[in-house]
Order: structure tokens, then sequence, then C-alpha cells
């Protein structure tokens, strides 16, 4: 009943929208939107700033989300102008009032046609202390008749702040993008949009959050399926476990008293009173006292990133995750997901900086050992990192093998993880898995190292997001655009039919896309390069070696893998 009135209020505000911009009535109020085109002529609605929530503002601030307060007078939503704080930019408006988000349609519904559309939802990467949605278009997804949306949440201490206690539990980040997506369910059919086909997807951070909503119940019966590009909570970035103590040493920067003072009421008042913009920097002056070759972000965890929680109310995740997917306490929807073939180019950029870095790796062994090892006597942990450079150069210097020092990277950020993650979740839903091989110009990326592939992190994402004459990229080569068309097809099946290949087409080959089963010793993937290929046991080489060595601990309480 309440979704048939909200129909006839949209209907009785579109008579009015076609005489000027498009407006949708939302239970909140009325919102305007603009009218464009993709450069296949295809027509859209595009909604740019919609509120899924209360700012964040004062008291709210270190809190959990709530929905908006309603409106009297029509809201412009024709472009999402600001970004939420985050680490080393200046480049966008940056604000705390930030949580909005984004709906483009390729059709409205009408009093004559209740159009249903799929919808692909994005959730943007960039670590959990920088990204945005800000000029994010996907033309190239609406060319399909999807509809595309996304939105902002909540970054760095303003979104990840936990003093591990109840006065800040963390995971506000989570918690904006699960009431994004349950606001999109709820309001995505007034768009033309099929709540009950809703897809999520994501890269990097953005892909690790959409393996975090998979471990929350709250999630069931908000999207249908998850592509996952490149991230999951097995990951060893994507968790923080020393959450308290960064809290507090963070503060410290602007007020000296928690060095040693750690009341986290004192210390929440304190934060709540403080400047976003002073708050912000002093994050990003923690980040720069700590940052040192033992203790890489990107390989032992980012410092603003996800916890488990005490229970509370408001409480988004209490257990470890490797045991919550290994007992296949998840939300179980099918997936697609995957990694480019060598993930660890994309931050080792210089070849002079990363052969300090493996040299100061080869004289401290111990470094290569990942921290959800619980590792803790020195000797043992030295042997293990001796171990884990025998994977890679059969004992030699790391600093004399360049490539094979990034495959190092890539398989401890990445390829691990992610295939241990498809391993555990193939047994509860389907899973369809990839590697991003394609080495186009588009990707942008020129890097090479002797003995490593070449498809670094995050090089896919030109072939999907762009908006007008700047989805134009017939100036590229013919198998760069092939690759693009090829990857929109992909990725907008699944959403369509929660399969990448519903049927044999001449553009894919006629490839039909095997899932993931390991009952048979299997594990089926397909490799995205100038051809599309199935191909057995991702990464196989060191992979093995690598679940031989967490075998041997003799225990598996991990959280990451």
């Amino acid at each position: 009943m309440e979704k048939f009135i909200l129909l006839v209020l949209f209907t009785a505000s579109q008579t009015g929208a076609l005489l000027g911009a498009p407006e949708v009535q939302l239970p909140n109020g009325l919102i305007r939107g603009r009218e464009d085109t993709t450069i296949q002529n295809k027509h859209y609605y595009a909604f740019e700033k919609i509120p899924y929530a209360t700012p964040p503002l004062g008291e709210l601030r270190f809190k959990a989300p709530i929905p908006p307060s309603n409106w009297e007078e029509p809201l412009d939503t024709l472009d999402l102008d600001v970004t939420c704080y985050q680490e080393r930019t200046n480049a966008d408006p940056e604000s705390e009032d930030c949580l909005y988000l984004a709906v483009f349609t390729p059709e409205l519904p009408d009093e004559d046609d209740n159009v249903l559309l799929p919808v692909m939802v994005f959730i943007h990467g960039g670590g959990f202390v920088g990204g945005s949605v800000r000029h994010l278009y996907g033309d190239r997804i609406i060319n399909e008749d999807v509809i595309f949306a996304t939105f902002n949440y909540r970054l760095g201490p303003f979104g990840f702040m936990s003093t591990q206690d109840e006065v800040i539990p963390g995971n506000n980040g989570l918690k904006d993008q699960q009431l994004a997506l349950k606001w999109i369910h709820n309001n995505i059919q007034l768009f033309g949009g099929d709540p009950d086909k809703i897809t999520i997807f994501g890269q990097s951070a953005g892909s690790a959050s959409c393996s975090y909503q998979l471990l929350n119940q709250e999630s069931n019966g908000l999207f249908r399926g998850a592509i996952l590009e490149s991230g999951t909570f097995l990951s060893p970035w994507t968790y923080q476990r020393r959450a308290r103590e960064i809290a507090f040493a963070t503060a410290a920067f602007l007020n000296d008293t928690f060095q040693t003072n750690r009341d986290s009421q004192a210390l929440l008042e304190f934060l709540q009173s403080v400047d976003a913009k002073d708050l912000d920097t002093a994050s990003e002056l923690y980040d720069s006292s700590e940052c040192s070759p033992e203790d890489i972000e990107i390989l032992q965890g980012f410092y603003w990133a996800p916890v488990i929680e005490v229970k509370n109310p408001d409480a988004f995740l209490t257990k470890k995750m490797y045991g919550l997917l290994q007992a296949g306490n998840v939300v179980a929807v099918p997936v697609l997901m995957g990694m480019t073939s060598e993930e660890g180019i994309s931050g080792n950029q210089d070849p002079d900086a990363f052969k300090a870095n493996l040299e100061a790796y080869d004289e401290n062994l111990d470094w290569l050992v990942p921290n959800d090892m619980a590792v803790t006597d020195k000797t043992n942990k030295t042997e293990i990192g001796r171990q884990i450079r025998e994977i890679y150069t059969g004992g030699e210097p790391l600093a004399d093998h360049l490539g094979d020092g990034i495959r190092y990277f890539s398989d401890t950020s990445f390829t691990r993880p992610i295939i241990k993650h498809a391993e555990f979740y193939s047994q509860f839903a389907e899973t369809y898995f990839y590697q991003f091989s394609y080495d186009g110009e588009l990707g942008h990326y020129s890097v090479h190292y002797e003995g490593a592939e070449n498809v670094g992190h995050g090089q896919e994402l030109a072939y999907f997001f762009c908006r007008g004459t700047d989805c134009d990229i017939t100036s590229y080569p013919e198998s760069d655009q092939l690759t693009g068309e090829r990857l929109i097809k992909i990725w907008t099946n699944f959403a369509k039919y929660q399969n990448p290949t519903p049927e044999p087409i001449e553009l894919l080959q006629n490839l039909t896309w095997p899932v993931v089963s390991t009952e048979d010793g299997d594990f089926l993937y397909v490799d995205i390069n100038e051809n599309l290929e199935i191909k057995n046991h991702p990464k196989e080489e060191t992979y093995s070696q690598w679940v031989k060595i967490y075998d041997s601990l003799g225990y598996s309480d991990f959280d990451t893998y």
C-alpha cells in the first residue's frame, strides 16, 4: 500500500516535470534533477545530490547515521558538489555534510508504464580515507538499460575512528553505506528501478565494503548480487587491530593531554568540539608519523579501517571475518569477483624506491609476515619470513628480483585473500571468478617489472566510468574498445541475470562462464585478456605455498588472511 501511495504522488509530480526539470516525489520531499544524453544518444535523468542521512554534525559526529529530515520546498539535485573529508586532498569541497547519493536512470515511470529496470549501485574505493562519487558517471552502464546509483560515505576518522568500546564503537562508514543501500532499496522504484534486482559493486576499498555488507544480516534483501573488484574483508589492509591506540594518538596532535589520558568519553567530547578540518589534519599527521616499511598499511592494515566492535545497539560487526565466512554466516547472494593480474604494480611505480623498500625487507625478514598470522616470537617470525621469501626468489634477496617483490605485494594485499574468499564463499552461493589481464593503453599504466605480470590495481575502472564525450575511446586501439564493450556486457549481464554469460554471444566469444567449485580440486575462472579464456587455479604457484604456511601455524582463528 505504501509503495502504491508513493507511486501516485510521483506520477502526479511528473505532469509538472514534463514542462521543466524532471521531478521525483520522495517520502521526504520533492526533488528536481536534470536530463542528459550519453554519447550513444541514450537519454537519461540524473539526480545527483539526494540526502540519504541527517548531516552527521556536532553530537552526531562518530555516531551511526540516521535518516534525513523532511524538506518542504523542492530540492535541486543537479550536482553532487561535495566530498566527505579525506586525507591528502584539497581538490574538492570537503564537508561533514556529505552523505548524499546519486541516481542515473534511463527511464522514469509514469501512470502508463511502471518500468522496473535492474539497478547497479557502486561503492567507491580509496582506502577508507579517500575517494568520492563527485563527477562519477555511469553512461556506459546506462546504455545497457540499467540504472546506476552511487553515494558518498564518511572516511578517515569521521567514518572509522573507534575507541573499541561503546563510546565510539566504529564502522560508521560501513553503517553509512548500509543506510544508503536501504534508501535505494526503499525508493528506487520511484526512479524506474526494480528493488528486487539491485546489484552492489565496488573496487578496492569499495569492493571490501561490498564484502563487509555481505557479512551483516541487516543487508539481507537489500540487494540480490555483488561484484567484488580487487578487495575483500580478508585483505589485511581492510581491518584495523590498533584502533583505540590510533584514536588517542590522533587526538594528541590536537590536545597533548591525550598522550596519557585514556578516557573514551573525554576523547569523544573533545573531538566532537574541534573543527572538522583540524581533525582531518590530525589524522594526516598521525599517518605521517607512523609510515615505515615495517608496517606498510597496504600489507598490514589501514589506520582508518573497519574494526570488530564491542556489542552495542548499532553494531555492524562483532566477530572475526574469517570465521564468519568459513561458517557461512553471510548474505548468500551470487557474486562475481576477482582481481587484476598484478595488483601490486600500482603502488610501486618508482623502481628505485621499491628496491630500497625490498632491501629493508631482506634485512628484516620478519616484516614479510602478515600480522593476521599472529606470530609474536621474533625467531619464529623471521623463519616464517624466510619461508615467504623462498616462495618468490628461492631464497635470494628480493631486492635483486623486483618482479618477484611485486608479486609478493600483489599476493599479500590482494591475490591470496581474494582467492581464499572465493573458495569459502562458493560453498554457500554461486561464485564467478575472473582475472583481468588485458594491458591496454586505456589503463594508463606504463611501469612493468621483469618476472611480474602487467595489469595493476584499478586499471579496469577506465573501461567503466565516463560521461558524454569522455566516453569516446575511438582513438584507442580496437582491442581496448572491444575490452571495454566486453567488461560492460559482463558486468551488466550479471546485474540483469545473476550470470555474466547467461547465453552464448559472439561479443563474449560464446563463452559459458563456470561457477567456482573446489569439491573436485578445481578452481575454474575466466582470464580477461585480448581473448576470454577459462583457466584453472589462479596464481596457483604462490597461492598453494601460502596456504601451506598458514596451515602450518596450527590454528585458524584468523581475522584477515
